[in-house]
């Protein structure tokens, strides 16, 4: 049965995020209910604030939330927030270390003011050495080990994606979920906090384990074989130019795909029964699978081989994976606005049986949309909300600039 109420609906966050990490655990509390309202800095969108600029991922990391811009470092505008904060179950940072507390809006002063609030900061680093340092995404990767095992010997690559960030977020908002239902039995909130570098450590944590465990350097997934992995498992070259990965993990995955792809004297022949024997052959059967693969368009090849009951999957680029059928399917994809372009987004990826995903707001093209909405929500009056504009204490597009400056 599902039911329109999402789980976290009747709570709000307040997110004082930029760039991935801190917007990251915004939507994903956003997706699943919360009111969460964005505080951004005066200029946010603009070329001094890059990390509120305009940008693909902007509008992918901040749907579901509501904009004000506030200037935090006015005691008007401080006390606006401090306002915001206090009708918060979750406030969401990812400042510079030590940035809130100049701010006055550190976990201990707010903790105090406001004991049922959960505060989420998300770090460079937790508790440690490092722990005044900041970090970003790529060089926490570098630090951690996950870039040696992700390029070949040599050359360490950072994923293609912004992993660490997402995920010390997504851990970050476990903990916040956490510290909600505790707050449930003792009345209080509570610190929590993320770590990009910790994140990218537990990635490689399997790594961590089996050189410890074996007594020998790790190795580069690159070049990893044998007991470590299959034999086959690789990308193919099709007639369509395209390219799909197949993946052998067992010996009956092994007869299984020389049948449909007309391979039956590998199949037959003893030295390839087993993996180490692959292994040994590697380069011949890697030959003889990609001319067999040549023969037909990645699509056949994919369908062939899946129906087999092996693992193949067609290589995507992100425009290209919208036009697979899967992804098109209802619920793989939610519509909403990238700036002024009609767009598809994932959504979290989750399934209940209870409640599906939703677009309430698609992010904001302007920095402080809904600040005036926001703000007599608050209780300011008409008058209070374009005093305070005028001053430049808060803006948006809708109203009056601050006295002294053109219009944006």
């Amino acid at each position: 049965m599902i039911m329109n109420q999402l789980p976290l609906e009747g709570m709000r966050v307040i997110e004082m995020g930029q760039i991935v990490a801190g917007p990251t655990a915004g939507l994903i509390l956003g997706d699943m209910g919360a009111d969460v309202i964005k505080v951004e800095p005066p200029g946010a969108g603009g070329p001094s604030r890059p990390g509120n600029a305009r940008t693909g991922t902007f509008y992918f990391l901040n749907r579901n939330k509501r904009t004000v811009v506030l200037d935090l470092h006015d005691p008007e505008g401080h006390q606006i927030a401090t306002k915001l904060i206090s009708g918060a179950d979750v406030l969401i940072e990812n400042m510079a270390p030590g940035t809130m507390d100049r701010l006055g809006l550190g976990f201990v002063k707010l903790h105090a003011d406001f004991p049922r609030l959960v505060y989420c900061s998300i770090k460079g680093y937790l508790s440690g050495p490092y722990q005044s340092r900041p970090l970003m995404d790529e060089p926490g990767q570098m630090a951690a080990g996950l870039a040696y095992m992700t390029g070949p010997p040599g050359q360490p690559l950072r994923a293609g994606a912004s992993v660490v960030d997402i995920g010390a977020a997504t851990f970050a908002v476990v903990g916040v979920m956490s510290a909600l239902l505790e707050r449930e039995k003792t009345g209080l909130g509570q610190h929590v906090t993320g770590g990009l570098f910790e994140t990218a450590l537990f990635y490689v944590g399997q790594h961590m384990s089996s050189a410890q465990f074996t007594g020998t350097p790790p190795q580069p997934m690159t070049v990893q074989r044998g007991d470590v992995r299959p034999a086959i498992y690789d990308l193919f070259t099709c007639r369509d130019g395209r390219q799909a990965f197949i993946g052998i993990v067992s010996d009956g995955q092994w007869k299984r795909v020389c049948s449909v792809l007309g391979l039956e004297d590998l199949a037959e022949d003893p030295r390839y029964k087993h993996n180490p024997g692959r292994l040994e052959n590697r380069i011949l059967l890697l030959e003889r699978i990609g001319q067999a693969c040549a023969k037909h368009d990645s699509r056949d090849v994919v369908e062939m081989v899946v129906n087999a009951d092996v693992i193949c999957a067609p290589l995507n680029t992100p425009l290209t994976v919208l036009d697979d059928p899967h992804v098109q399917a209802v619920g793989r994809t939610l519509p909403l606005k990238i700036g002024d372009i009609d767009g598809r987004l994932p959504p979290l990826p989750i399934e209940t049986n209870t409640y599906r995903f939703k677009v309430k707001h698609s992010a904001p093209k302007d920095a402080g949309a809904h600040t005036r909405e926001v703000m007599t929500e608050l209780g300011y009056s008409a008058d209070e909300v374009e005093s305070l504009a005028r001053r430049g204490v808060i803006s948006g597009p809708d109203l009056p600039h601050k006295d002294g400056e053109a219009p944006h």
